[in-house]
């Protein structure tokens, strides 16, 4: 298949390894084995696509927090089939690029470029309304409105007296695979493509064991893919909408559309209208979600004052021109004057970017609702995480951890692996080292009911690695030896089988023999992997690029990832001797960055020593 080259599979693979550091469900070591010889699996792909052999691998399911106890579940393909998904989905995109309306959306970068240029046309006309005379009344008006919060947010070019907001019920399980057959067929897509793509969909389906495919929904992803094809099957819906109202009065985001209209009546005309175009894809708009706001109800809605404040609060942090102890009080008063409106429309975006700045600033006013702020809201999760880490004491963050652990109004698996994930930012010593490493000890064993699943493993073993010495070794070996056998997931085995290994040759050894011993385990890619490593007579460019120090937004500091540092630790057990002085050249380089003490001693103990 033409298409699906080396080329295109390659180039979705390094999108893919980019974005995999931002997934929430996070391999050990970011699937660095896929990264050794990518060639060897990319052209198996192909040779397994052109003969009619590939056959998509089980993927990974999780679920992420939405609200009131429900959650969303995503899925995780195995690399291959997520890099082939990629490259199909990118190639279809080309294709139907010129069937997009101009203000339509599905990736965050776009729809940033056109807040941003929105933003520069408000200021624009800001100042030309100061300059001009006649325009100064309109001036007054723009700056009640917040005009360029008005131009960021809703992106629309002009000001319209109603905004209509609506999206769509259940969008991603919504979608008919017919629907998508449908604009496919628009873009005119190969058919062995198109066939491979909807084979693809089917295995990678959420459905009951040994049940028909429903033909029926979009496995929800975090790279992209399905994203891109539910955006192009709303492109009909796009050419209707626009017919409509115009296509400068017609924005979308996904699944959220926001709408310019001239009157109330004329906004209820036009949900009428959107609800009658989605059913032409048996799609339902969001009867709870829809909404015809006047400007000052929009202003409300999308929090134009808080927002405008938050951003003259961030030029001021970056000008650097202005103490902390006057922008903890701007702060403080930016929080206070929110909560007049806390709960109304899009009130948790502003609290997440409270919660960011909260933590840059080392504020204490957040500490006491910050539990409470995580169980109603709890995709907030990582920003009130990251905040007490950074505001507060390592011990006050351990109370947050077991809080979110323990509560009963807490349901969210995807919570739980946030706080834990958290703790490897952590810089832990006496009591609350040991009692961190209790608690990796515990999800590592997986004898609690609470820690089943692949979630845990990771994190885990890597706090082990970061608290630990070689007396916390045996904790990694149960799950090494039980791989397959008892209630360890072949993540978690493979989470622990490295961590071991990097403690040496006699360990890496052990994991070998444990992987000769069993059938279709997770252990055989380690040891293929560290077989590898052991090869390299230098260090490639694909693996130092990998060794990169990352950067705290919420602290604004640098910090090494742990992940970072066990893939450096997997260099020391090769021999020769021009990658183990690389890897102590690099390590001395990432000790003398802008970085913690507690950094710089976990950097010579685990590397150097």
């Amino acid at each position: 298949m033409a298409t699906v080259s080396r080329t295109a599979l390659w180039a979705a693979w390094k999108s893919i390894r980019l974005e995999l550091r931002k997934a929430s469900l996070r391999d050990v070591i970011d699937y660095l084995d896929y990264d050794i010889d990518p060639n060897v699996w990319i052209n198996r792909l192909v040779r397994q696509v052109s003969t009619g052999l590939y056959e998509p691998a089980t993927p990974l399911r999780f679920t992420l927090a939405k609200s009131s106890g429900f959650s969303r579940t995503m899925t995780f393909p195995q690399v291959p089939d997520l890099v082939l998904y990629r490259a199909l989905t990118n190639f279809i995109h080309r294709k139907a690029e010129r069937f997009q309306q101009p203000h339509v959306y599905f990736l965050r970068d776009q729809i940033a470029r056109a807040q941003e240029a929105g933003v520069a046309d408000a200021q624009a006309l800001l100042r030309q309304a100061a300059a001009d005379y006649r325009l100064r009344s309109m001036r007054t008006f723009l700056n009640w409105l917040r005009f360029d919060q008005y131009r960021k947010l809703l992106v629309l070019g002009r000001v319209h007296p109603y905004i209509v907001l609506t999206d769509i019920t259940n969008f991603f399980d919504s979608i008919l695979h017919s629907q998508i057959e449908v604009a496919l067929r628009r873009v005119r897509i190969p058919i062995r493509m198109s066939g491979l793509l909807f084979f693809l969909l089917e295995r990678l389906a959420i459905r009951h064991p040994y049940s028909e495919s429903p033909r029926i929904g979009l496995p929800v992803d975090e790279f992209d893919c399905s994203r891109t094809l539910a955006h192009i099957v709303l492109f009909a819906h796009d050419d209707r909408m626009c017919n409509l109202v115009g296509p400068n009065a017609y924005v979308r985001w996904m699944d959220d559309q926001n709408f310019g209209v001239s009157s109330r009546s004329k906004g209820l005309r036009v949900l009428a209208d959107v609800q009658r175009s989605l059913a032409q894809l048996h799609l339902t708009p969001n009867a709870k979600k829809s909404k015809v706001l006047s400007l000052a109800d929009a202003r409300l809605h999308f929090h134009f004052d808080a927002n405008q404040r938050l951003d003259d609060l961030e030029l001021l942090i970056k000008k650097r021109k202005t103490t902390k102890g006057r922008l903890r009080s701007e702060l403080n008063r930016i929080y206070r004057r929110a909560l007049r409106h806390a709960g109304e429309g899009e009130w948790e975006k502003v609290l997440s970017r409270i919660y960011r700045h909260a933590g840059l600033l080392k504020i204490k006013t957040l500490r006491p609702k910050a539990i409470r702020d995580a169980l109603v809201h709890p995709a907030l999760t990582d920003r009130i995480c990251d905040y007490i880490r950074c505001s507060s004491s390592t011990h006050q963050y351990l109370v947050l951890v077991r809080s979110l652990l323990n509560h009963p109004e807490q349901v969210y698996l995807d919570v739980k692996l946030k706080a834990i994930e958290g703790l490897l930012r952590v810089e832990a010593s006496g009591r609350d080292a040991r009692e961190i490493l209790n608690l990796a000890a515990e999800i590592v064993a997986g004898r609690n009911a609470r820690w089943k699943g692949s979630c845990f493993g990771a994190p885990a073993a890597l706090l082990t690695l970061r608290f630990g010495n070689g007396r916390s070794l045996p904790r990694l070996r149960s799950p090494i030896s039980k791989a397959q056998l008892g209630p360890i997931s072949d993540q978690d085995a493979r989470a622990s089988a490295i961590v071991y290994c990097s403690f040496g040759l006699q360990r890496f050894r052990f994991v070998r023999s444990a992987a000769s011993r069993q059938m279709l385990n997770p252990l055989a890619a380690v040891v293929r992997l560290i077989e590898a490593i052991k090869r390299y007579k230098e260090v490639t460019g694909r693996y130092r690029n990998r060794l990169r120090l990352s950067y705290d937004s919420v602290s604004g500091k640098k910090y090494i990832d742990m992940r970072v540092l066990l893939m450096a630790r997997l260099l020391l057990l090769n021999r020769h001797r021009a990658v183990r002085n690389w890897t102590r050249e690099w390590a001395e380089d990432a000790r003398s960055q802008a970085i913690s003490e507690f950094d710089r001693k976990l950097i010579k103990r685990l590397l150097l020593s």
